[in-house]
C-alpha cells in the first residue's frame, strides 16, 4: 500500500474524501490519517531509531519481564 499526503483546500477535500468513500464501499482498503496522527506516529518512529542507535532498546523478553512485574 503506498502513501500519499494531501493538502487542499476545504471544497476539494470534499470531493476527494467523497470519492475515497465511494472507492471504499467497493471493498478497496483505505487508511485515512490526520496531521496529528501522522506527527504523533512520524515522533514515535524518530525516537525509536534514535533509542536503537543509542543501545536503548529492551529484548522482548526482558521487556515482558518489566511489565509483568
Amino acid at each position: 500500500m503506498q502513501t500519499l499526503h494531501l493538502r487542499a483546500e476545504d471544497k476539494t477535500i470534499e470531493v476527494v474524501m467523497s470519492m475515497l468513500n465511494q472507492i471504499s464501499q467497493k471493498g478497496e482498503e483505505i487508511e485515512i490519517i490526520d496531521n496529528l496522527t501522522y506527527n504523533k506516529e512520524q515522533m514515535m518512529i524518530l525516537k525509536a531509531l534514535n533509542q536503537e542507535q543509542n543501545g536503548e532498546t529492551m529484548e522482548h523478553d526482558e521487556l515482558w519481564g518489566e511489565l509483568l512485574k
